[in-house]
């Protein structure tokens, strides 16, 4: 059998790669990370792509042979704004004109492109199963009732956000809003919390009609590392709608920061 990835940055990609490899799957990977050696070991055929290139992905994955595709890993937004529009090719530039630029809809924009061309996109969580979260205590203690009540308070606040297409995840401290994340990422916004309140909670939650092919939300060793530099203490996740990346160590790692995590 042979599939296509899409590799953008993060630790996701070279974990789908592994186990595909592990599963004799023949793998054509795109990608454009600098450090394409790292995933060099798992792909029968890898392009390191200088620019996003819908069209090249499409002839790339059919003279491969294969007609499933995955896209993982995080594509940096300021490549959207920072290149000028007519270095795309002719098939980016078509779907850019038609999407708007909210991640979710342009994500949605290139999956319809990809299928259009009859290459089926396929959920990557259900190659890594065991990255889903799951409900209840995940790591080594329980949020406290101050804790859980400002978890409370921020899913309030996410059922006004999401549907709005930003507000993924947010942070609460002490019944107030510290902050709401937006283009920066997760991590991002942890730090901004931080140095705003110094403590709180993190809760991130799915977005509506949010397509669980291609665009889970995700934490992993970073949010937890952002989270002790910033002095949030509990962080919150949807259960069975979020991946947290290599879930052995992050646990490890929640347990050593003394960092509560609770699926929702």
């Amino acid at each position: 059998m042979k599939k296509a990835l899409i590799a953008g940055e993060g630790v996701l990609p070279r974990a789908i790669a592994e186990r595909l490899h592990d599963s004799d799957v023949e793998l054509l990977i795109l990608t454009l990370r600098d450090d394409v050696e790292d995933l060099k070991p798992y792909a029968n055929k890898i392009i390191h792509m200088r620019m996003p290139k819908l069209g090249q992905v499409v002839r790339e994955t059919k003279a491969f042979g294969a007609s499933e595709l995955i896209m993982a890993g995080r594509i940096p937004k300021k490549i959207m704004y920072r290149l000028p529009f007519l270095l795309f090719d002719k098939l980016s530039r078509s779907v850019m004109r038609k999407s708007i630029h909210d991640d979710h809809s342009l994500l949605g924009s290139i999956v319809e492109a990809f299928e259009g061309e009859n290459i089926k996109v396929i959920p990557y969580w259900q190659i890594l199963p065991e990255f889903i979260a799951s409900k209840g205590k995940l790591s080594g203690r329980s949020p406290n009732r101050k804790e859980m009540n400002d978890v409370e308070y921020a899913r309030e606040i996410l059922r006004i956000t999401l549907p709005c297409s930003f507000g993924q995840a947010v942070c609460v401290a002490d019944g107030a809003v510290v902050a709401v994340e937006a283009m920066e990422g997760t991590d991002m916004m942890i730090k901004r919390a931080g140095s705003l309140s110094g403590h709180g909670v993190v809760v991130k939650m799915m977005k509506v009609n949010q397509d669980m092919r291609y665009d889970l939300p995700t934490v992993g060793e970073k949010t937890l590392e952002a989270m002790k530099e910033s002095g949030l203490t509990c962080l919150a996740v949807e259960s069975g709608k979020t991946l947290i990346l290599e879930p052995e160590k992050f646990f490890e790692l929640a347990d050593k920061y003394d960092i509560a995590v609770w699926g929702i």
